[in-house]
């Protein structure tokens, strides 16, 4: 038993080797809960190599957990008992975690908890897979269900020689909250120990419901105590007078723990209007405030309810406070304000490319501001992300803001802020800018170049002082931001030109990363048209059948003034008019498969040449262009814009295309 437990634990550490160096899993040999683990512990960038948990809490957090779990740790303590004296002098330990992965009470002879500390399983310790890598608490958490982890299946390798057994503790409501695990020796696993694991975590779960249902009148008369002080929101109630009677633990860790017997007013100041809330029995909800805390100058939301008796007379108040930095995590969280790409997105081994690359790697692992430089189309935004991503501040927010796509007037209010009142038309209740938005994360100024030179001035101090005042505000706000600025034009010359600050330049260009242009990376154009044909084709269900030779010829010989972004929407157009998955040349636009006279025709334009006499191709893709255009006219009744969007050019292209073949604006439309 213990010999072919021994190879298959041999076959399992030569996948994890394998995956650990190229990404890929043998699926006959890992079990689908293990492959799916150590792909979440491989996308959360966890060290296989390393020694466990490093997230441990320290004697003051340890005690309030156990104190908060007491209930829970004396029943579970009784059951653990018993299965250590099945296991005792055998090299296993007994653990019980809490529903958060840290670990609260391990039970263990002294070598094997000795054994067992090399690897950070110690009281206060956090096991959940994106610390510890595939582990039994951190995997049963997310499995929800009984499960056996033993050798290289654990996904740091330090941990290889431990097997370990554990199931969830579910309350009456199935809800998890806690998991009780069996550790030892990997090759002294056996079946039987997950087992005792399991009646363990059922007699726990049955204790529990025991002395709930004992406990109940008074879990319901203390409810609404528990409520408040377990919320996530600092919360205080104050009597009829403004007096605060009681505060929760959130509201003390910020405000202090001797505000009790103060008056709301002196604690929050005049400008939050308690005092109506009292006199009025009128509630009020997230009114932005600045406070002076023990752990320093807080901006929060403040909420404010009365408390009536059941004659409707106000008794008291309940006041919330909300970090407005919690809040605005949640916005950028749910509202699309994360990086969707890191550097394994960027196609292409043209050696420029490749350079760029490196730098741009280099540049995640610092905090200096980069500017990226790269004509339009480039994939400038996709660096941008793939820095935010490598960095250490890849868990914040990401948000981008085009300084050319903006009115001169906005990009103030979008970069800063307002307060309420600031200019017409602004929000009653302000808005905060994007600096203050992705504070703790990074901030993509694209097209930087574009920006009006009175904005320059107010970007430099800002970037200088780590502070915005919003517009028509004195608040100031400190904000922590990583700058990344984009630009397709020559800020050098800009500068020399007057259009752009010396001194801004300076600051913004740190570190510089310059992406090279489509037409000069060579085979990279055939590489990423490749890529696009299968991204491309699953996402509109064809597949590519035939693709005619002559094709990657005018793509090659093609300039690609709009760069990746632009033979990217070449892929798609050429794609939607396949001939049942087969291209040819005449499928291509005709600024690209013009001029090239080796074409080997489709059988549907072989027809056409035919009936019009021998034309030549050139002629045939221009005439059939130019009905086109005439047609896309009377559709959209003259609307260039529309037009050249549905070309896939710009306005400039299309008028002169009309030039070109005698179109004139004025076509009338029948």
């Amino acid at each position: 038993m213990v010999l072919k437990n021994f190879d298959k634990l041999q076959e399992i550490a030569l996948s994890w080797e394998k995956f650990v160096a190229t990404g890929r899993i043998d699926i006959g040999v890992v079990r689908p809960e293990i492959r799916e683990s150590w792909n979440r512990c491989y996308n959360a960038r966890v060290n296989p190599y390393d020694c466990g948990s490093h997230l441990i809490l320290d004697h003051l957090k340890i005690r309030k957990l156990l104190s908060e779990r007491n209930d829970f740790i004396d029943i579970a303590k009784h059951f653990m008992g018993k299965l250590y004296e099945f296991v005792k002098g055998s090299g296993f330990i007994v653990i019980l975690s809490d529903e958060q992965g840290y670990v609260i009470e391990v039970m263990g002879d002294h070598d094997t908890l000795k054994n067992a500390s090399k690897v950070n399983l110690i009281q206060g310790s956090n096991w959940l897979e994106e610390e510890g890598g595939t582990n039994g608490i951190g995997t049963v958490l997310i499995l929800g269900k009984p499960f056996q982890i033993s050798g290289p299946e654990h996904y740091c390798k330090r941990v290889h020689t431990w097997t370990c057994s554990a199931a969830p503790i579910f309350d009456d409501n199935s809800q998890i909250i806690g998991v009780l695990q069996m550790s030892g020796p990997s090759l002294a696993a056996h079946q039987h120990t997950l087992g005792m694991i399991v009646a363990a975590t059922e007699a726990i779960r049955y204790q529990i419901r025991i002395k709930l249902r004992n406990r109940e009148l008074s879990v319901l008369n203390n409810s609404l105590s528990n409520i408040f002080q377990t919320m996530s929101d600092g919360a205080m109630i104050i009597d009829k007078h403004g007096v605060i009677c009681q505060m929760n633990p959130t509201s003390k860790q910020v405000l202090g723990e001797k505000l009790i017997g103060s008056s709301i007013k002196d604690v929050l100041g005049k400008d939050s209007k308690v005092d109506k809330v009292l006199a009025e029995g009128r509630s009020y909800a997230d009114r932005e405030i600045m406070l002076d805390t023990i752990i320093g100058h807080t901006h929060f939301l403040l909420t404010a309810k009365p408390i009536k008796n059941e004659k409707g007379d106000v008794t008291g108040g309940v006041i919330f406070l909300n970090p407005i930095d919690t809040m605005k995590k949640l916005i950028n969280r749910f509202g699309g304000a994360q990086a969707m790409f890191s550097f394994k997105d960027i196609i292409g081994h043209h050696k420029g490319l490749s350079a760029a690359i490196q730098i741009a790697y280099r540049a995640a692992s610092n905090v200096s501001n980069v500017l990226i430089a790269g004509e339009s189309g480039t994939g400038k935004e996709l660096f941008a992300q793939a820095i935010h991503n490598q960095s250490y501040r890849r868990k914040g927010p990401f948000l981008a803001l085009n300084c050319a796509a903006l009115p001169r007037d906005l990009i103030a209010s979008e970069l800063f802020g307002y307060s309420k009142g600031a200019f017409t038309g602004a929000s009653p209740n302000g808005r905060p800018g994007k600096f203050e938005m992705a504070s703790g994360g990074t901030l993509l100024l694209d097209e930087i170049g574009d920006m009006p030179l009175d904005q320059q001035a107010s970007l430099l101090r800002v970037l200088q002082e780590k502070k915005v005042t919003r517009l028509g505000g004195d608040r100031v706000i400190p904000v922590d931001v990583r700058i990344i600025c984009a630009t397709h034009k020559n800020l050098q010359e800009e500068v020399k030109n007057g259009n752009f600050r010396q001194d801004l330049y300076y600051r913004l260009n740190v570190v510089l990363v310059s992406v090279p242009p489509l037409r000069n990376r060579g085979d990279d154009i055939l590489t990423l048209f490749d890529h696009f044909l299968k991204k491309i084709g699953r996402k509109l269900n064809v597949s590519i059948q035939y693709i005619q030779p002559k094709i990657r010829e005018c793509l090659v010989c093609y300039d690609w003034p709009g760069n990746v972004r632009e033979l990217e929407n070449v892929v798609e157009k050429i794609i939607n008019v396949s001939d049942r998955g087969k291209i040819y040349t005449e499928h291509l636009p005709v600024e690209i498969g013009v001029g090239h006279s080796n074409i080997q025709l489709s059988p549907s334009l072989q027809a056409s040449t035919s009936v019009n006499n021998g034309k030549k191709i050139k002629e045939l893709l221009a005439e059939k262009e130019r009905q086109v255009i005439l047609d896309l006219l009377a559709l959209y009744r003259g609307n260039i814009s529309r037009i050249a969007r549905e070309m896939g050019v710009s306005r400039n292209t299309a008028y002169r295309k009309m030039k070109l073949y005698d179109i004139y604006r004025g076509y009338r439309f029948d």
